[in-house]
């Protein structure tokens, strides 16, 4: 599905009060010669939340450097790399340290799952595009319960969600 086309399916299920205060971009840097991308949500026009190639590609780089001692070791070639470099994404994961794919591709994934699926998953990029979706209620987000410890973007998205008139 093209970005535009999942763009606007995504927009069309935000909460009206919402609407036209979120916005999400991608784009593309040609010039590169690794065709990096990035990936943002505005709010009010504001840049509220970003992640791209090079945002998580110089910090995976960075720590896998210092976790393999062998500086010639490709992290396919052995189940020790291969662990390595879970390690190394779920700590950028915590860092909330994205690429583009990851926002993207939970995109695509949240017009085929239910609400319910929606706000129990473990993504945060579904559980927030949830949080803003005009199909969920007052109750349900008072359900919710979000913490401190979620992601920062879900977060913003429950706030803004509690902050609409209607909630």
């Amino acid at each position: 599905m093209q970005w535009s086309k999942l763009k606007t399916r995504i927009k069309a299920l935000i909460c009206p009060e919402l609407q036209n205060r979120i916005d999400f971009y991608v784009t593309r840097y040609r010039e590169a010669t690794d065709f990096g991308t990035e990936a943002w949500i505005t709010i009010d026009g504001v840049k509220a939340f970003g992640g791209g190639h090079y945002h998580r590609f110089v910090p995976y780089c960075q720590e896998w450097h210092r976790s393999v001692p062998d500086t010639n070791a490709l992290p396919y070639l052995s189940s020790e790399c291969k662990a390595i470099g879970q390690g190394i994404e779920d700590e950028l994961d915590k860092r909330e340290i994205h690429d583009t794919n990851q926002i993207v591709g939970a995109m695509r994934s949240y017009l085929d799952l239910s609400i319910k699926e929606a706000l129990q998953s473990d993504n945060p990029f579904i559980k927030a595009l949830a949080i803003i979706d005009r199909r969920v209620g007052k109750r349900a987000i008072e359900k919710l319960g979000i913490q401190e410890t979620d992601h920062s973007l879900v977060r913003r998205f429950y706030e803004l969600r509690l902050n609409c008139k209607h909630i």
